[in-house]
């Protein structure tokens, strides 16, 4: 295989039909999550549906991005149970987050990741996305990295922290 190909920086904007999809998928999503009793821990004052669909919308960017397929299980996950949205190629789970701010950090909330390897940054509002980099759960859930917005305990890393996943098997 190659060497990895430099991502950060790429612009996704998602086709009408897969516009469709997000919608449709974030729909479902948020009342499955909702009728088993999975409290919706967005952050900010906007909708929950609007929390749901950008959220989702920006996994299938990074999926779209990186050639993989999105994670369409409508199953409710609480935050035990949670393994990430997506699986790259060489098996690594990752958690993609999304902001509409164009220098907005990555941020992943202290109670969440044992079972996530990488955290992603997505940059946008939908339909159109750009990646900003990864970081792994280790590098993120460091002591010197948890803060406080106003929502409670969260990691954060600026986007100048973020990198690429080495690991060729996944390019």
């Amino acid at each position: 295989m190659g060497q990895p190909t430099e991502r950060i920086g790429e612009s996704v904007v998602l086709s009408t039909f897969e516009q469709r999809i997000c919608k449709g998928t974030a729909r479902v999503k948020y009342e499955s999550n909702r009728e088993h009793g999975i409290t919706d821990k967005k952050v900010g004052s906007q909708s929950n549906e609007f929390t749901d669909l950008e959220g989702f919308a920006a996994e299938f960017a990074f999926c779209k991005l990186f050639n993989i397929f999105p994670d369409f299980s409508m199953e409710a996950r609480g935050t035990s149970s949670d393994t990430g949205d997506a699986i790259l190629t060489c098996g690594l789970r990752v958690d993609i987050k999304a902001t509409k701010y164009s220098t907005g950090r990555l941020l992943a909330a202290h109670w969440k990741g044992s079972n996530i390897d990488f955290y992603v940054l997505m940059v946008g509002e939908f339909p159109r996305y750009t990646y900003r980099g990864m970081m792994s759960r280790e590098e993120l859930h460091k002591p010197e990295r948890l803060g406080d917005l106003g929502y409670g305990a969260t990691y954060m890393a600026r986007q100048h922290e973020l990198g690429e996943h080495e690991c060729s098997k996944c390019y």
